[in-house]
């Protein structure tokens, strides 16, 4: 079988999941969830053909105990008394995304890159078809909205509250939040072409985010270009700091004018993000109950246990924070295991790069992961009020971000020749060619 065309297709995946959201709108027996699950298999299946599942580091091996503590959950959720039916179904939008994760240990630039390509188009067709239908505002829209419940009337004004989309806005608004995340790869990049396109990419997505009107994306958003710009100018230090404060000036000039002509927009989004505390204590309450109704806090409820689908057979479920749901449903001890892999993708990318004489380049390992550090970071954060990691749609490019920032961690020289030495197992059997190549880092702290 190509391997190339496995890369491929695993590459194209978001614009074949925002494809099946746009025919959905026009056939509303559709079943996207069970169409995704079924490309997302097809995708796994190739995963492991390529042979990409690997333990080589300790965060591969901790990580794949997570999968594997996932999986086993089930027995003492349906012990717990839960029916099997929401933990297999938990496992088609919380477990199989989790295996991007060895896609992006296996890609190497080149097809990282396309990966990205592919989910920034795909969030940016979203939403653009959202912008249009948001203006346009046909009937046929609004019935769809509120037949799946984006909106509770359906009338023009509450369809505008937020820009819905195909997905709703939460979801909308998290894939346009990664979606900025991810073009930070092409802006970085050293020719013309590609940070021209990582900077249209940027302000698409920042748009997106801000006509989905959701409080966590648009703090993410804010935050993320903060730590854009620290990169930038404290950490790599390869730009002036007048650029900075010519992109301060711009963004002044850019808030003085939307305040002077059409100040209500501002006036609309500072009421959300002022709101972001009350969003905390609004949710705090079924967060307390969720956890002191635990059966067993060391190994969790199970996956699937209080999440939406248990809402029918569980009174204390987690509708709005993820972070709350996982320790929950995998308690102290999955939990960790999560956590550990997570700790060690920091302490790593916080670390000093070997010196190289003849190399320019950054102090810290940080600046090789910025657009993985970004995704994965505003993940955590919007899963403080929202679960949006078992939303199938928007998990898989966040596992994925932290394979990539994993292998880019793990290695002691970054850069293509470096990466070609492990990449591609694919010639037919041929060990690779290590002569000149570093020694790997090795799978330690």
């Amino acid at each position: 079988m190509n391997r190339d065309l496995i890369k491929n297709y695993l590459c194209i995946m978001y614009p074949v999941f925002s494809l099946v959201y746009f025919f959905y709108l026009f056939f509303s027996g559709i079943r996207t969830g069970i169409v995704m699950t079924f490309f997302l298999l097809l995708g796994i299946a190739g995963i492991c053909i390529l042979g990409l599942i690997d333990l080589k580091v300790t965060e591969d091996k901790i990580f794949s105990l997570y999968v594997v503590y996932n999986l086993l959950s089930g027995i003492w959720c349906i012990a717990f008394g839960m029916p099997a039916g929401v933990f297999i179904g938990e496992v088609s939008t919380t477990v199989l995304p989790m295996m991007l994760y060895y896609a992006g240990r296996g890609f190497d630039d080149e097809y990282a890159g396309r990966y990205y390509h592919g989910y920034i188009l795909a969030a940016l067709f979203m939403g653009t078809v959202g912008a249009v239908l948001y203006i346009w505002a046909p009937q046929f829209y609004i019935d769809f909205s509120y037949d799946n419940m984006f909106i509770s009337l359906a009338d023009v004004p509450t369809m505008r509250v937020r820009m819905e989309s195909l997905t709703g806005s939460t979801v909308m608004a998290c894939l346009a939040a990664y979606s900025m995340c991810a073009s930070s790869f092409f802006l970085r990049k050293d020719d013309r072409r590609s940070r021209n396109i990582g900077l249209v990419y940027i302000i698409l997505s920042i748009v997106y985010a801000f006509m989905a009107n959701q409080r966590s994306a648009m703090f993410c958003i804010i935050l993320m270009l903060l730590f854009f710009n620290l990169i930038d100018f404290l950490v790599d230090k390869r730009r002036p700091l007048k650029y900075l404060w010519m992109e301060i000036a711009a963004v002044a000039a850019l808030l003085l004018g939307i305040f002077v002509f059409v100040r209500g927009i501002i006036d609309k989004f500072w009421a959300r993000l002022s709101s972001i505390p009350a969003g905390f204590g609004e949710r705090s309450e079924s967060w307390i109950a969720a956890v002191n109704n635990m059966e067993n806090f060391w190994i969790g409820d199970g996956l699937g246990s209080r999440g939406h689908r248990a809402a029918p057979y569980e009174e204390y479920i987690v509708a709005d924070g993820g972070l709350v749901k996982l320790y929950a449903e995998m308690g102290l001890i999955g939990t960790s295991l999560i956590i550990f892999v997570l700790v060690l993708v920091y302490i790593k990318a916080f670390r000093k790069q070997p010196p190289i004489s003849e190399r320019k380049g950054p102090v810290r390992k940080l600046s090789l992961v910025v657009p993985e550090l970004a995704i994965v970071t505003s993940a955590i954060l919007m899963s403080i009020g929202s679960n949006v990691l078992e939303m199938e749609i928007c998990a898989p490019i966040v596992y994925f971000a932290l394979g990539r920032a994993v292998r880019k961690l793990n290695e002691d020289i970054p850069g293509e020749e470096y990466v070609g030495a492990f990449e591609d197992k694919e010639q037919e059997g041929r060990e690779p060619d290590m002569e000149g190549a570093p020694a790997a880092q090795g799978d330690g702290l």
